[in-house]
Formats: structure tokens, C-alpha cells, sequence
């Protein structure tokens, strides 16, 4: 849709036509997550919106479309956590993923003379869903899964008493659905494991945990282990424990060096423990240093941000001001093989050396890609500081791209422009910036622009550059997007990360007012038409900016938390003492949660609010959302609250999604741009 040389018409920013619909952003949109390369392809995640958004498994190879293995009515999404994260994992011909609704293990075999899957054969019987399941890993040494369990049963609503723990899985073609009583637990010494990686002999498993209080990006243990015969744990060991870290993404090459990402020198960046090293606080070297993260935080289970070569070699992402490389080192060398993405992860290498991941610009939706890697000519790279072009491979394919819409063509989408800004005491925040952009519009001379202010989850979260068709909705529109990378934020190492330790609802505020203030003076916003927006910890945020400043003429939280002491009393077990890091124990400083709980300073807030909220939430109950909305609707004129029948911590239905973007931008027109 260009404008073909058209005068553009002056109208209002904020008030401009565009033809990217909430309908075209979700009603058949699909992407792609979550590769694994196997039989000279690749097997991945792809959401099916006719289905409301289920992920079925896919299997490509570049040569064709992609075939669907999963059929209609499953849906691969692990509860673990409530987050979930890696639900599927593969042998040399067959597939096994966790399914949803009922959350027991599923089993598809390839037939190699016809190419077809097998019907999926149910491994697990887990009393109705009480028994989760994630991290899958398979053990063809054992024929047996290896996995990640969180066992509710017995817990009667109580986080404290959920166990998580490391457990095996027998593979019986010829047995009934195995009861979680008759699976072997392999390990349940902490409140987490994650990770769960054999070596190529089978003789050694290693895997991460973490206990309360802490959070898997505060700190972990890599633990080593020896299996005897029988496949149970002989030895179990510790492994770079002198200092507290966050240690993750553990695995073994094939010589049994051991390979984690570490952010004890501030950046999470990747070690290595020689084979023969491996004991009790044996430290591990760096492999490639760098000031900047390779990975994101471990909300998700199975996360993966490097891969190994049958060759040696590693290839590694990197992330600097929400860029994302990807770096192939072998034998001290290096050579860039992607550079300046907006996302670019989950990477996987398989036995014939195809290196498969996800990845994503700032001008397109992500995309599965596959490198047959070939040996080349290396170029060097500073180890402290990348370059930015070097020798590339022509050996990659695309095993299936997700397409944008027509209405984002390269005339419609907004760059982002990362900046720095200063803050509380003199201390540094970051932003991603989005102008309006429409080849059908311009602004009036001299007249800014309304902004609207995006705050992550987490609030670990981080902003990303990857083309997000919902900054690109509101930018059509000639609204001017703020996506903040507060204090707290990942991105930008551990002590920028736990800046925000007992300073939650304090130094992410004073960020976000800072920011805006910066765009403020350099007359890149209009102070008079300002919004913030936010989901979850997000939402938080939201409404305690409210609070504390005048700013904003409006605020829409999405399943956002206002009342603290509720959410520490009331919450899953993953995050049941995540407060503890970001305000405080509780109750010791149940005078400081009050204080810094929205809901009890709406006093403080003058700007209407649109609350929106699943009824099936489990991380932040609803009953925040009707508390909140009670307490200010009879105050304020202009707040609303929409709930979502059956949507939990999220919004999954397209037609709920389409919804919720429709309302708030009714909204905005009626209270930021005063189209009542």
C-alpha cells in the first residue's frame, strides 16, 4: 500500500486512518517458536489461529511447505511454572510433547516408508492434569524420557507444597499410560530444576536448580551427574559454585566438556569446564568475553542461546542495545554469521551439523532458519567489542517465514531508535523509540506527536527491536510508541538487573517519568497527550506511574498487579517469593507493600484507567482487577474494566486479542484525544 507519489493529507497525529486492523495483526497471524533440527530439517512450534491459537508441531526442511505432525485437537503448551516453555523433544524417529489440556506426554513415530506419523499414543497418566511436564529430553541409551515434573497433587492450593523435580519416564510401546507413582525421580534436592542434558555416552546428566527466594536469573546451581546402570543418579555434584551466579543452559559437548551461561563477570556470557575437571567448585572459563548478554531471563522453560558443532565449534547469540548477533568461534577464531536483529534465538544443532533457530528483523515477523555449516574462511573479531560485518555463508535456508500483513509495508513501519537517558541519581535507563509513520499522513507544522509509554513484564523483561505489529499499529495511527527498558530490565547485565532489588515500584517509576520528561524537552512528544500501557508487572508499573505523577492523561493495564500484599499472599510457586528480591520479605516489610500497592494510593490517581483482565489468571488473580476497578469507578470518570472469559496470564484467543486492541484504542480516542 504506498502512496504513489500522493500528497499526504495534514491531519492530527493520533487520528490517522491506517489499514493495519486489530483483525489483520490477530486473526490469522502465525509464528513460528521454539526449532529443534532433526532429520535434515527442522521441527517447530506454529500457533494456529483457526484452532484459538494451539501450537502444533511442524516439520520442514526449506524444499516445500511444512508438514503439520501434532493433528487438530492438541495443543503442545507445558503448565509448568505457568509459563511453560520447551513442551517437545525427539528421538531418531519419533516425537514426544506435553498437550495442554490434560498436560500428560504424547508419542508420534515416523513410519520412513510412507514419511507419515503415527496417531499420538498417550506415555503419561497424571491424575487430570496434576502432574506438569516440560524440559524434555530423551534418553535413547535408557529408552526413556527425562523431564522437568511439578506435582500439585496433594498440594491442596498451597505453592509451598508443589514439588518440582527432576523425573524419568519409561518408554513401554506395549504398556499402559505410565502413573506418576511409577515414574523414577531422579532428583528433588531444590524447589527447581531446569535443563536436563545427558552427555553423548549417556553416563552423564547435567542440569540447573535454584531454590527459593531466589529467581533463576538471580542464582542457580549447575549440577553434574553421574548415572549408574539402572539409570538412576550414582554421583551428583556441583560444579563453578565459588560465587552466587545465574548459571544456565547447561550441556556437554562430544568429548564431555561441559558448556553453561554464567553472569558472574556482570554479562551472561558462556563458560567451559574441561572434561576432566569436572568436580565440586571447579570454575569454569570463559569462552568467548563480551560486555553484553547472550541470553534473556529464563522465564521459560528450555531456552537455548548457543549450540555446539560435531566439529567444536560454538555459535553463540549476543545481544547489545536490543540487537541481537549470532557468532560462530572455532578455535579462537570468529566470523559473524547475523548481525542487528530484533530477535534471534532458541538455536539447535543436529547430528549432521544443521544449525536451526528463530529469527527476526525490525521491518519482519520471525522466521525458522536453517545454516548447513561449512567450513570457511574466518575472520577475526575483537573478543571485547564485535564488529559489525564480516565473512558470511550463503548456506542458509528458510525453513518457513511468517509473513506480515500488506499493511506493513517498508513505507508503514517504524524503526525503533535505541536511546540512553539519565535518571534517579544520575544512573542510566534505556528506551526504544517509535515515531509515527504513514505515507497517507503528516502532522500539522509544528506539532509533536501523542506518545504512548510501553512497560515490560517481568519486570525482568526486556524491550525488543524485533517488528512488533502492535507499536506498528499505534505508530500508523501517528502515535509515538516509548517500549522502556526500565532498571530491572534484562539486556543490559546483572547490576543494571538487580538495580531494581527492593526498588520496585520506586526506581522503575522515577525511569519511566524520566523518560518521558527527556522526550519532553527535546520536543520529540506532545506533554499534553500522554498514555502508559503495560502487562503484568507491566500493568504494575502502570498504575503506580499514575500514582505518582501527573503525566499521563490516561493508563490501560493489562492483568496488572495493584495490590502487592494480595499477590504475596496469593500467587503461583514460581513466583511466590519473587517480592522478597523486589521489595522486601514479607510480612517484615508488610508497611513498605502497602505503601507501594496502587490500591491502596488511588487517592493519588486523577487519569481514567482501562483495566483488562483473563478470569482464568492464575499469576495475578482477578480479583485484583476487580478490587482496582471497584475502588476507582465511582472517583474517576472514564474507567472501565473487560474481562476475559477462560484467558489465563495472557491473552490467547484471536478473537479476545482482536478485542482488547479495539477497546483501547476506543479508549485513547475517547480520553487521550478527547473524541467523546
Amino acid at each position: 500500500m504506498r502512496n504513489s507519489g500522493k500528497p499526504r493529507k495534514i491531519v492530527a497525529c493520533g487520528e490517522w486512518d491506517s489499514p493495519l486492523t486489530a483483525g489483520l495483526i490477530f486473526g490469522q497471524r502465525q509464528t513460528p517458536a521454539k526449532p529443534l533440527p532433526w532429520n535434515d530439517g527442522v521441527l517447530f512450534l506454529l500457533n494456529m489461529p483457526g484452532e484459538g491459537n494451539a501450537q502444533a508441531l511442524m516439520f520442514g526442511d526449506g524444499g516445500g511447505e511444512p508438514m503439520r505432525i501434532s493433528p487438530p485437537g492438541f495443543n503442545l503448551r507445558s503448565k509448568v511454572h505457568e509459563y511453560g516453555g520447551q513442551p517437545y523433544c525427539a528421538g531418531v524417529s519419533e516425537v514426544f510433547y506435553c498437550n495442554f489440556d490434560d498436560q500428560e506426554i504424547y508419542r508420534q513415530t515416523l513410519h520412513p516408508e510412507t514419511g507419515e506419523f503415527s496417531p499420538p499414543r498417550q506415555l503419561t497418566d497424571s491424575a487430570a492434569g496434576q502432574v506438569r511436564y516440560g524440559d524434555l529430553a530423551h534418553d535413547p541409551h535408557r529408552d526413556r524420557l527425562i523431564c522437568v515434573r511439578e506435582d500439585h497433587r496433594g498440594a491442596g492450593g498451597n505453592p509451598a507444597a508443589v514439588a518440582n523435580t527432576l523425573a524419568a519416564i519409561a518408554l513401554d510401546d506395549d504398556g499402559a499410560p505410565q502413573l506418576a507413582d511409577q515414574q523414577t525421580v531422579l532428583f528433588d534436592n531444590s524447589d527447581f530444576v531446569a535443563g536436563p542434558s545427558l552427555s553423548g555416552d549417556g553416563e552423564w546428566l547435567v542440569f540447573a536448580s535454584w531454590s527459593h527466594p531466589d529467581m533463576p536469573w538471580d542464582a542457580t546451581t549447575i549440577h553434574c551427574a553421574r548415572l549408574n546402570s539402572r539409570g538412576g543418579i550414582e554421583d551428583c555434584f556441583a560444579t563453578d559454585s565459588a560465587a552466587p551466579a545465574s548459571q544456565l543452559q547447561p550441556r556437554f559437548d562430544r568429548e564431555g566438556n561441559l558448556y553453561f551461561l554464567s553472569d558472574r563477570s556482570n554479562f551472561w556470557n558462556l563458560l567451559r569446564v574441561d572434561a576432566e575437571k569436572l568436580k565440586a567448585g571447579c570454575t569454569g572459563e570463559e569462552v568467548y568475553p563480551a560486555p553484553a548478554d547472550c541470553c534473556g531471563p529464563p522465564w521459560e522453560l528450555g531456552n537455548r542461546n548457543y549450540a555446539i558443532g560435531k566439529n567444536g565449534a560454538i555459535y553463540l547469540t549476543l545481544a547489545d542495545r536490543c540487537r541481537w548477533r549470532l557468532l560462530e568461534i572455532n578455535n579462537g577464531q570468529t566470523r559473524e554469521l547475523e548481525a542487528g536483529k530484533g530477535l534471534l534465538e532458541h538455536l539447535g544443532m543436529d547430528s549432521s551439523g544443521g544449525l536451526g533457530y528463530v529469527l527476526a528483523g525490525d521491518d519482519d515477523y520471525p522466521s525458522i532458519c536453517l545454516w548447513d555449516i561449512h567450513p570457511v574462511q574466518f575472520q577475526d573479531i575483537d573478543s571485547a567489542y564485535p564488529g559489525e560485518a564480516h565473512s558470511r555463508s550463503a548456506a542458509r535456508r528458510i525453513v518457513y517465514r511468517s509473513v506480515a500483513p500488506p499493511a506493513l509495508d517498508a513505507e508503514r513501519v517504524s524503526r525503533p531508535r535505541h536511546f540512553e537517558f539519565r535518571t534517579q541519581g544520575g544512573a542510566s535507563a534505556y528506551g526504544l523509540l517509535y515515531q509515527p509513520r504513514n505515507p497517507d499522513f503528516q502532522a500539522p507544522a509544528g506539532e509533536p506527536p501523542p506518545l504512548l509509554v510501553n512497560v515490560h513484564g517481568g519486570p525482568t523483561g526486556t524491550a525488543r527491536a524485533a517488528l512488533n505489529p502492535l507499536h506498528q499499529f499505534w505508530t500508523s495511527r501517528g502515535f509515538a510508541v516509548l517500549d522502556i527498558n526500565h532498571r530491572g530490565s534484562t539486556g543490559y547485565g546483572r547490576e543494571f538487573r538487580r538495580a531494581l532489588e527492593e526498588q520496585w515500584g520506586v526506581a522503575d517509576i522515577a525511569d519511566v517519568i524520566a523518560a518521558v520528561e527527556h522526550l519532553i524537552a527535546t520536543e520529540q512528544v506532545d506533554r499534553n497527550r500522554l498514555a502508559i500501557r503495560g502487562g503484568s508487572a507491566g500493568g504494575y508499573v502502570v498504575l503506580a506511574s499514575l500514582a505518582a505523577c501527573e503525566l499521563f492523561s490516561a493508563g490501560v493495564s493489562y492483568y496488572g498487579v495493584a495490590d502487592l500484599e494480595m499477590l504475596a499472599r496469593d500467587t503461583h510457586k514460581f513466583e511466590s517469593r519473587y517480592l522478597e528480591r523486589l521489595i522486601g520479605p514479607y510480612p517484615e516489610n508488610a508497611e513498605r507493600y502497602r505503601q507501594r500497592s496502587p490500591i491502596n494510593r488511588l487517592g493519588e490517581i486523577s487519569a481514567p484507567v482501562l483495566i483488562l483482565q483473563g478470569t482464568e489468571d492464575k499469576v495475578v488473580p482477578p480479583s485484583q482487577a476487580e478490587l482496582l476497578y471497584g475502588e476507582l469507578r465511582n472517583r474517576i470518570e472514564g474507567v472501565e474494566y473487560v474481562s476475559f472469559p477462560g484467558e489465563g496470564h495472557g491473552f490467547r484467543q484471536p478473537a479476545n486479542q482482536i478485542r482488547a486492541l479495539e477497546v483501547e484504542l476506543d479508549f485513547y480516542r475517547r480520553r487521550l484525544l478527547g473524541k467523546l
